[in-house]
């Protein structure tokens, strides 16, 4: 924030007046024809960014910067609305959430239809969105990854090439792989007389013979099952790989990408396998509730927090990971939220996943961030859920990466790049910490009706 620059008042000559003037006229005419702003002087920071040292003292540039080591962490100030983002085409966006059938077991969309939210590119190939793919056709060979890692999935997703391409989905893989045989999984799209057809496991396993050769462009489906230390493909519906790895590959990104000739991918979909803590019988994992909340489990294993402000602390603690719930608010304008990487036995000393339906004129406009911000941090691109309807949300934590997915499509790819600090409300928080569930206000009232994780070792 710039400062506001004071001088003390002193008597003026009369024989000085004029050289005052002229000196003012020039700077005027200087910070009106663009030059730098004086010495000493920071320009005005972005709406969009919180202020973080409101408090800064009126000294010289080198004094500002010495000042600047010492500031306390960002406060936890709520950020100044952002623009409204007009690339965002919210109908495709509704269009695109998944059906309850496959939310409940875990889908969510790797790729909006629209963006390129969740990727970044590991190389210089021109990757594009065009006609509701991810396309690319020229540059030197190399992955557009996922911005977070993924541990146990099921992955599936369309793809279309022509004679010569040759392409691949990388899953495990760091973002610039060396040998797929030893550092990640490349599940390979080729033509048939490369030593790893379309199908293959590259450096592992080849396609098996049963598995008919894909006509080249036309549309085919790609699915892989990772599920600890197996890894199983389908081209086409039809079985290509069954593979045991022995190389202890925990986790790692998911790649696509382009070596020769262009390349195209659609519904783009992955499933994390988690393990369940909602539904329960019991409210074993828990700590007793905090503050004035009241916790009750249904005969169906759901959870409802009513009675005013408070939490509910999961008691094992997690770091890098992946949470996915199902809420169903049950009064009007219920503000809650997911806290995660707590300072365990703390009041909700974490990150945030907000839980608010509410938005303005526009779904991209929400209320109190939306459903899926990271509040106070990231504001969610869209509001993608209704009040009147549950939500299906996923929360990807991985170092200072940060995602979520309301009703299988993506609304928040954030990194903190804030500076360390145990207290996740003041700055980044890498190290393990308890799930809190929020129960915000008197009126506040929401059923969890499922609750489950997946560590990133």
């Amino acid at each position: 924030m710039a400062r506001d620059i004071r001088r003390n008042g002193t008597r003026l000559n009369a024989t000085k007046l004029p050289l005052l003037v002229a000196l003012a006229i020039s700077l005027l005419c200087e910070s009106g024809c663009g030059n730098p702003p004086l010495p000493g002087v920071r320009p005005q920071a972005p709406e969009s960014e919180p202020v973080e040292n409101a408090a800064q003292s009126e000294v010289g540039e080198t004094s500002q910067k010495e000042a600047a080591k010492t500031a306390p962490p960002q406060a936890d100030a709520k950020p100044a609305e952002p623009p409204l983002d007009q690339t965002v085409e919210v109908d495709r966006l509704l269009a695109m959430r998944l059906p309850s059938e496959d939310l409940t077991v875990g889908w969510i969309r790797l790729f909006d239809g629209q963006s390129m939210t969740g990727w970044r590119n590991a190389g210089n190939a021109n990757w594009k969105v065009e006609d509701g793919a991810l396309v690319a056709s020229e540059g030197e060979p190399g992955l557009l990854c996922t911005s977070v890692r993924f541990s146990d999935f099921e992955l599936m997703l369309e793809y279309k090439g022509t004679d010569t391409t040759n392409s691949g989905i990388f899953l495990r893989t760091p973002m610039v792989p060396k040998d797929p045989a030893e550092d990640c999984f490349e599940l390979n799209i080729a033509p048939p007389n490369n030593p790893f057809p379309t199908g293959s496991l590259v450096g592992r396993v080849k396609v098996g013979e049963q598995v008919d050769e894909p006509e080249s462009g036309e549309w085919h489906t790609l699915h892989a099952l990772v599920d600890r230390d197996r890894v199983q493909a389908w081209v086409n519906g039809q079985q290509s790989v069954d593979y045991n790895d022995t190389t202890n590959l925990a986790n790692g990104l998911i790649g696509l990408q382009f070596r020769e000739s262009s390349i195209k991918f659609r519904n783009i979909r992955i499933r994390p396998i988690t393990y369940a803590i909602l539904p329960a019988k019991e409210l074993k994992d828990f700590n007793e509730p905090a503050g004035d909340i009241k916790a009750e489990l249904s005969d169906a294993g759901s959870l409802t927090l009513t009675g005013g402000k408070g939490h509910l602390e999961l008691l094992q603690p997690h770091a890098n990971c992946c949470i996915q719930f199902a809420a169903q608010t049950l009064a009007e304008n219920v503000n809650s939220g997911l806290f995660f990487r707590c300072i365990p036995g703390e009041d909700m000393n974490g990150y945030e996943c907000q839980i608010h339906h509410g938005f303005k004129e526009d779904r991209r406009r929400p209320v109190d961030a939306g459903m899926g911000a990271i509040f106070r941090r990231q504001n969610a691109k869209a509001v993608l859920s209704d009040a009147s309807e549950k939500a299906y949300v996923t929360i990807i934590a991985d170092g200072p990466a940060m995602s979520t997915w309301v009703n299988g499509v993506q609304v928040v790819d954030w990194e903190d790049s804030r500076g360390p600090n145990a207290n996740p409300r003041k700055g980044l928080r890498l190290e393990a910490g308890t799930i809190m569930l929020q129960g915000h206000d008197p009126t506040c009232k929401v059923r969890f009706d499922s609750l489950s994780i997946c560590p990133l070792p």
